[in-house]
């Protein structure tokens, strides 16, 4: 585990370049075109996007984020990161500005779409192909021009240059060991760094999830069952720094998405809960099916209960509860909600999602006599939504709980035991 400043900023920096350009494509366009020709100077800001090999990739769509100190950058990365889109305009929360390549690959933007095309910019462009939810992304973040704001003509962006390793993925069980190819081919400094991440394809965007890395090495052990309850792609991101044209220009390179290997399913996937009283203290059968074990990773507002309590309001503003009546009801409290196994087995790993922060919840292996033979805190910072607790010894247990004084059975979207 990478120690939690540099963590943040790895997850800062790959969140950033995760973060799909504007969807203004041709969707008729091929993926690979004729060999790309020099861009002539025109609008305010001006390039291409290739293939490493000079073709033209005319089915992409390009983003230019503008910014005008080390601030503002910051501002927008760490907004990248956490997954919000910014409500307000301006310097410190800009919105990205979208260009559409032609049919060679040549886009450009005018200074009325972009402004000031001197200020140091964000561009990353984007491949969308057949077989992936993500394709190749490049992302080039370049210095404030050295000419200034009053410089005259248009500013050349560096060749948005596609990555497009072949990533090679062995194992079982969900313990994978991924490889990839150096990045060449591509605009590099002497010193490249590799991340693998996983990204989400279902319908919800969420954060993504920082698998192994950063190294400068060409492979990396991943641990699969993390992100098992979510449809994923498995990506490795290439960043160096070098310099273009005299400038100093910060490059990140992002494979295209594969997926795991095989399918994954924990073996408490369909168990039954128990829910704990709060004024008896006893774990009593919850209502069945139970919604941490079903696969859906989405939060169920109803959470974990007990026959007979009262459920969320649905969106229409009616009950869903099967007890009394909403004015005789007081939602009862939860502190711990247990995840039954079909059989007892050795566990090592507990995967906890929720989207709220984790502070205060402990993860308990209980005996069939509900003794406690093994605990851990759920670490992490708010809103990763994915906690791994994982247990170096393994424990055989058949009964896995999360506690959470302030109610663990209405803030828990899943549980996955393995």
């Amino acid at each position: 585990m990478l120690p939690k400043p540099r963590r943040a900023v790895v997850l800062a920096l790959v969140a950033a370049v995760l973060a799909l350009a504007g969807c203004t494509y041709d969707r008729d366009a091929p993926v690979r075109g004729e060999l790309a020709p020099s861009p002539e100077p025109t609008g305010a800001l001006y390039s291409r996007v290739m293939h490493a090999d000079g073709h033209s990739a005319p089915r992409s769509s390009v983003s230019v984020y503008l910014y005008d100190t080390a601030n503002d950058v910051k501002a927008v990365t760490a907004t990248m990161s956490l997954g919000f889109f910014c409500l307000l305009p301006g310097p410190f929360c800009p919105r990205p500005v979208s260009a559409q390549p032609d049919g060679q690959g040549l886009w450009s933007l005018e200074e009325d779409e972009l402004g000031d095309a001197a200020a140091g910019l964000q561009a990353t462009a984007t491949l969308h192909v057949d077989d992936a939810v993500f394709g190749p992304s490049t992302t080039l973040t370049l210095p404030e021009s050295s000419s200034g704001s009053g410089a005259k003509g248009p500013r050349r962006v560096p060749d948005l240059v596609y990555w497009e390793p072949e990533l090679t993925v062995t194992g079982k069980d969900g313990l994978l060991q991924v490889r990839w190819p150096t990045a060449t081919g591509v605009p590099a400094g002497k010193k490249v760094t590799y991340t693998v991440v996983s990204a989400s394809t279902g319908d919800t965007a969420s954060e993504p999830l920082l698998l192994a890395g950063p190294t400068t090495g060409t492979s990396a052990q991943v641990d699969a069952r993390v992100y098992a309850d979510a449809t994923s792609e498995l990506m490795v991101v290439a960043r160096t720094a070098v310099k273009i044209d005299g400038e100093r220009v910060e490059a990140a390179y992002r494979s295209a998405g594969v997926p795991p290997p095989g399918d994954l399913k924990p073996p408490s996937r369909g168990a039954k809960c128990l829910a704990e009283d709060e004024a008896s203290g006893q774990l009593e059968p919850a209502v069945s099916p139970c919604p941490l074990t079903d696969g859906d990773v989405e939060w169920d507002t109803d959470g974990v209960r007990l026959p007979g309590a009262c459920a969320a309001e649905t969106a229409g503003g009616e009950s869903s509860s099967s007890g009394p009546a909403d004015d005789e009801c007081t939602e009862p409290n939860h502190p711990r909600v247990c995840v039954v196994l079909p059989e007892p087995r050795e566990v090592s790993l507990v995967v906890v999602r929720t989207p709220f922060n984790p502070v205060g919840q402990v993860v308990e292996l209980l005996d069939a006599e509900h003794r406690t033979v093994g605990s851990s805190t759920v670490e992490g910072d708010a809103f990763e939504e994915v906690y791994p607790v994982r247990f170096d010894k393994p424990v055989r247990t058949g009964l896995v709980c999360v506690r959470d004084d302030a109610g663990a059975g209405s803030v828990l979207s899943e549980v996955a035991v393995w």
